[in-house]
């Protein structure tokens, strides 16, 4: 048994007898950082190259997993597909139904080092959660990442079985979602899955500079990394996406999204 599996099973005895919020103390990073944006864009990606920032606390997966505090797929019967009911994971400045203070602590147990003066966090959810984490995690900062619809609808289509119509729904609603509440966010900057893969080392060094972060080493960007059991070398994947695409997904995804492919300066294929 690895040692995070220890832990992660301790966690979950201690939650269940109501201990996990008493674990840690609170955390009060200089910055709490949240990577936001819809499943299949990059975001995983996005999360483990800053992850190894030495400043950069971690979690090793999406916080949504750590505590009972927060609304999941899973529990709202839409795995992967939360933009399927809006609502249930909608939140903005007022809502108070969360523990703000426990959830807190559980993320602490599960960051690698909590006391780190950045905390990143990345769950897909929150893409409908910016307004009230920014209340509630203050200073918060926003990594706004898009990626091309087609390519997302496909992959989430490929990978998960979902139908085309579902998947685009997802990618639509997320980023509708995301791009309606950014007004409202004071520390933010907007990354496109594109230019992450054409030019992860000038990418990310906007990141780190909207961060007050020194720079990552360039060596980072040549190495593989593993997302979603696939290990490979940083690159643009939208042109294997696209060619998967028959006409009839075209139209499907055009019927429901163009004018949000538009607005993200995406062109129409078909």
């Amino acid at each position: 048994m690895s040692a995070f599996t220890r832990k992660l099973s301790l966690y979950l005895k201690l939650r269940t007898r109501g201990w996990g919020y008493l674990l840690k103390s609170t955390p009060t990073p200089a910055k709490w950082v949240f990577i936001v944006g819809c499943y299949n864009s990059g975001t995983t990606l996005l999360h483990d190259l800053l992850a190894q920032h030495p400043k950069a606390g971690s979690m090793p997966n999406e916080g949504q997993f750590f505590t009972d505090q927060l609304m999941t797929g899973e529990k709202a019967g839409v795995r992967r597909l939360w933009a399927l009911k809006p609502d249930a994971f909608r939140m903005v400045e007022g809502d108070y139904a969360v523990n703000v203070k426990k959830l807190k602590k559980e993320w602490a147990y599960f960051y690698n080092d909590a006391s780190r003066p950045v905390l990143i966090e990345k769950t897909i959810a929150n893409a409908a959660r910016t307004r009230w984490l920014q209340q509630h995690f203050q200073p918060a900062y926003f990594i706004c990442l898009f990626r091309n619809g087609y390519a997302v609808a496909e992959g989430i289509h490929r990978k998960e079985n979902h139908p085309v119509e579902t998947s685009i729904q997802q990618w639509k609603v997320s980023n509708d979602v995301l791009l309606e509440d950014m007004q409202f966010l004071k520390k933010k900057i907007q990354i496109s899955y594109e230019d992450l893969t054409a030019n992860p080392d000038s990418t990310m060094q906007r990141i780190t500079a909207f961060l007050d972060l020194d720079p990552l080493p360039q060596t980072l960007f040549s190495q593989s990394y593993k997302i979603h059991n696939l290990s490979s070398s940083i690159r643009n994947m939208n042109e294997e996406s696209f060619n998967r695409l028959t006409p009839d997904m075209v139209k499907i995804i055009n019927s429901q999204a163009s004018e949000t492919l538009l607005k993200l300066g995406y062109p129409l294929l078909g």
